[in-house]
């Protein structure tokens, strides 16, 4: 398996993920505490672009800020830290300590009412995590004098650990996380793969459908260089027409044999939009725009065709 840089299919295929507001409603309802869900109103959950890590302590995370009202009208922030190491960091404790003063002090700079950071690490590590998140558990001390040690609530989510079909009645999110979980593997499995395009296969939405198609299979190709596995496409197909009486739809066929070399060989989002748009444009037969003219377009004006292409074709097919 290979080891990953800086920029990596990590850090894109989980910012594509949690970046969409829905799916971080999905995991926070499914993974908080009864206790917290109660005091707080998800529903107004809304990303920042806001990131509280340098360049040096990038390398292995990612992270996401979101902000939320509390049933009370206060507003709350909850702190999404993607964890992607193969060993478990001992200094987690004090580093997310840091982290949230970051972001407490960025929210004083800018005029902003201090609030309530809720902290969680989205592990992804080989080993079951073990360390402890309170820098007080880490100070050898006595009661009286450890009340003196800053500390800092702290939830783990450990992807390796959860359960299949914990996220039942979200198959598109379902598929995602088990990608995530087989991506530490050493290698790729075919019944793994088939497991979750099998869950893509019973979801109705043809967009989500789409983006969580193309995603997974430029993630694992990255991954685990799958392009040299002649048992991969083989497996994609399975999984997605297993228990379904009507065939892969056409446009799916075509992301699978257009849409992956593209992205792996231009770059993940420039390529995948590249080659997703000259598929669309195929399967709406309408004259395909050259590789060299998108490429010179920016990712906001690719990102808007696609979505353009995208509600003509669910025209077309409603």
């Amino acid at each position: 398996m290979y080891e990953f840089h800086p920029v990596n299919p990590h850090d894109h295929f989980v910012r594509r993920t949690f970046d969409v507001v829905d799916h971080a409603k999905v995991l926070l309802v499914s993974l908080l505490p009864a206790a917290l869900l109660t005091e707080i109103d998800l529903q107004s959950l809304r990303p920042t672009k806001e990131t509280f890590l340098s360049a040096d302590e990038g390398e292995n995370r990612l992270d996401l800020l979101y902000t939320a009202r509390l049933r009370g009208g206060d507003e709350v922030l909850i702190y999404l830290l993607f964890e992607h190491k193969s060993s478990i960091d001992r200094q987690i404790a004090l580093q997310l300590l840091r982290y949230v003063l970051r972001i407490l002090d960025w929210r004083n700079r800018n005029r902003q009412p201090l609030s309530v950071v809720i902290p969680l690490v989205l592990y992804h590590g080989d080993d079951a995590w073990d360390e402890p998140t309170s820098l007080r558990d880490k100070v050898q001390a006595s009661p009286q004098l450890r009340c003196f040690v800053p500390d800092q609530g702290v939830i783990v989510v450990d992807f390796g650990r959860l359960a299949p079909g914990f996220l039942g009645a979200y198959p598109e999110l379902e598929a995602r996380i088990r990608t995530l979980q087989i991506a530490r593997r050493s290698e790729l499995a075919y019944e793994s793969v088939t497991g979750i395009f099998r869950l893509l296969s019973s979801w109705e939405e043809i967009h989500a459908q789409m983006d969580a198609l193309n995603d997974i299979i430029i993630y694992l190709y990255t991954v685990f260089d799958a392009r040299n596995l002649p048992w991969f496409e083989q497996a994609i197909r399975a999984g997605l027409q297993t228990d379904s009486e009507k065939p892969m739809p056409t446009c799916l066929e075509a992301m699978i044999e257009k849409g992956i070399e593209k992205g792996i060989e231009r770059g993940v989002e420039r390529g995948l939009m590249v080659g997703r748009i000259q598929t669309l444009q195929q399967f709406l037969r309408q004259s395909v725009t050259a590789e060299q003219e998108l490429l010179g377009q920016s990712i906001e004006q690719l990102r808007a065709l696609c979505l353009q292409l995208q509600e003509q074709l669910g025209q077309q097919q409603s």
